[in-house]
């Protein structure tokens, strides 16, 4: 059961990221493909649910960076 949730949420934000990349929002893409290495390295060694952890937090994050996109002036704006 929990391969399959994995697979599925996997599945899900790789369609997310991939939309992204189609509509070429690629500030936008950089930031979920970081936020997804980083979750994977850090919750990697708690095991299989370290593992489904990260990948619904980054989805998660997908998902909002897909309805408020952030835009690259903000980014630089200090």
């Amino acid at each position: 059961m929990l391969f399959i949730m994995i697979g599925i949420v996997t599945a899900f934000n790789f369609i997310v990221l991939l939309i992204k990349y189609k509509l070429g929002r690629y500030v936008d893409l950089f930031i979920d493909v970081i936020c997804l290495v980083i979750l994977t390295n850090i919750f990697s060694s708690s095991g299989q649910g370290g593992i489904i952890i990260a990948m619904i937090a980054s989805l998660t994050i997908s998902l909002y960076l897909l309805f408020n996109p952030p835009t690259l002036a903000g980014l630089l704006r200090r």
